[in-house]
């Protein structure tokens, strides 16, 4: 029996909430990756330079990434793996980005 199965590829639907026109973009991330590589591709994606407090709220939980420690209640997601979390096919969760303007990103795990 295989010990280290080779990781599931999801693909994501990300698009900032309550802007129009939309901005959105899909990518696809390996199931092994972390709370912080999804962080980084992120940022990538959307052509940020990470210079602002960000957060991923999933399933009612917050997680910071890196230095971002918003409150005490944050859980620290640089080792969480996104295949922990089991996503469900359409499952969305949270990315918030620059609290300041507040931009609020849903992402939509599609496979």
């Amino acid at each position: 029996m295989d010990q280290n199965p080779r990781p599931e590829v999801y693909q994501l639907h990300v698009w900032i909430r309550q802007i129009s026109p939309m901005i959105c973009r899909r990518f696809l991330i390996r199931s092994d990756s972390t709370l912080a590589d999804l962080h980084n591709t992120l940022q990538i994606a959307l052509g940020w330079t990470d210079f602002h407090l960000h957060r991923f709220r999933i399933r009612g939980q917050d997680y910071s990434v890196g230095q971002t420690i918003v409150t005490d209640l944050d859980i620290n997601g640089d080792e969480i793996k996104l295949v922990d979390f089991r996503f469900r096919v359409i499952e969305r969760f949270l990315y918030e980005y620059d609290f300041g303007d507040w931009w609020q990103h849903e992402d939509s795990e599609l496979w």
